[in-house]
């Protein structure tokens, strides 16, 4: 019976040749893993051959640059006159190739500002499904386990700075599950990242599961009312304020006294303000047809497409049907327009128009298309929004007199 021939290395471009992506340094140790689990795998153990197969699966000149260190010559003459040339080994090569990319070696694969900037990015971008949670989650738990174990970061750090990653809106209802799920837990305290998690999915229950990967956006501040560390000295957020704890606190009684009187006032408020708007949209209709026969031009202009002659009510913009038809956008029950998911269109201050706006959060958060009209009861967040900004107007005004 004859015996198997040994398995060979493969040829340079082979699917299953060791590749790396030579504008990501940290990716460089993991390709030297893959190169010497081949070398074993096909029995190779001379040093030489060793370097000449690590150097064979890169670019010319990043290949040209590796056999150019002076540790991969067979004999290196001694550093004294009439010393005895010495061979380098293949881990002492690979050391010096490492040492020649900033960002590749062991020791510094990730930093504290790496928890900063996603913090920052994911904070920006927002949070809108279990999805897009869990993609934080991983992100920052791969960053934050390596800097716990190499001694780089605290506990209650790590606990502070998932934290204020989570979009306001979002953190509002973690906190009030965690108060309910943990009455006993310090206030000053942070709360554990895996409670946040758990909480932040029970709030975002009936969301899309799947996860995305978003692209980096400019740095945004940071804040959403949590109280934190200071960020790491950077040219972006240098100037921003730290959140900090109130130097007092008032009594639960008239806290809680105070917060039902605001409910109370901005129930009223909202009724009012409902009423009236449905009044002003029939008014606006009863005049649209009474002046149907002028000729006099329409020189309303547009928050949705930018363009005068008509406003955002049912049927008046093309733009705003066709991207009702393409499930980018949904019609709230009090007939405004909002996100697939009935959140409110974020305001990106560089960006004039609504329609720039939902483009630019599609590009955020691909795959998020309506699939159904919304009704009455399908989706209130979009009147909680409304109340809790008609709450938060009212509460500062209401806990200063308690």
């Amino acid at each position: 019976m004859e015996q198997a021939a040994p398995p060979r290395m493969p040829t340079r471009g082979h699917f299953s040749a060791p590749k790396w992506d030579e504008t990501k340094p940290r990716e460089l140790t993991q390709y030297f893993r893959e190169l010497e689990y081949l070398l074993r795998d096909c029995n190779i153990t001379d040093p030489t051959q060793m370097k000449e197969y690590a150097s064979r699966y890169v670019s010319y000149d990043t290949a040209e640059t590796w056999t150019g260190i002076t540790e991969f010559n067979t004999q290196i003459p001694g550093n004294q006159e009439g010393a005895a040339p010495w061979a380098a080994t293949y881990e002492e090569w690979k050391a010096a190739v490492i040492r020649l990319y900033p960002g590749a070696e062991e020791s510094t694969r990730y930093t504290v500002n790496d928890l900063h900037q996603l913090a920052q990015d994911t904070f920006e971008d927002g949070i809108y499904t279990i999805g897009a949670l869990s993609t934080y989650y991983q992100d920052f738990q791969r960053i934050a386990r390596w800097l716990l174990q190499n001694g780089k970061l605290y506990r209650n750090e790590e606990r502070h700075l998932f934290q204020q990653g989570i979009p306001t809106s979002l953190w509002t209802k973690i906190a009030r599950r965690l108060e309910i799920a943990k009455p006993d837990h310090h206030p000053l305290e942070p709360y554990d990242v895996e409670d946040v998690l758990e909480a932040g999915k029970w709030a975002l229950k009936g969301t899309d599961t799947s996860i995305t990967v978003h692209a980096a956006p400019a740095s945004r501040p940071v804040g959403n009312g949590t109280p934190g560390i200071l960020p790491l000295p950077t040219a972006s957020i240098a100037t921003l304020p730290t959140p900090t704890a109130p130097s007092n606190y008032v009594k639960q009684e008239d806290l809680n006294k105070a917060i039902s009187t605001a409910l109370s006032s901005a129930m009223t408020r909202l009724e009012s303000l409902m009423n009236n708007s449905i009044t002003a949209n029939r008014q606006r209709n009863n005049q649209g047809g009474n002046n149907s026969g002028n000729n006099q031009p329409n020189n309303n202009l547009c928050h949705f497409c930018g363009e005068l002659g008509h406003g955002m009510s049912r049927g008046r913009c093309p733009a705003v049907e066709n991207y009702l038809r393409q499930g980018k956008i949904r019609r709230a029950t009090d007939g405004k327009v909002v996100l697939p998911s009935g959140a409110v269109i974020p305001n990106y201050p560089d960006l004039k128009t609504f329609q720039e706006r939902v483009d630019k959060w599609h590009r955020r958060n691909p795959n998020n298309i309506a699939t159904a009209t919304l009704t009455g009861n399908a989706n209130p967040d979009a009147e909680q929004a409304l109340q809790q900004q008609l709450i938060q107007e009212i509460l500062p005004t209401s806990q200063s007199t308690v």
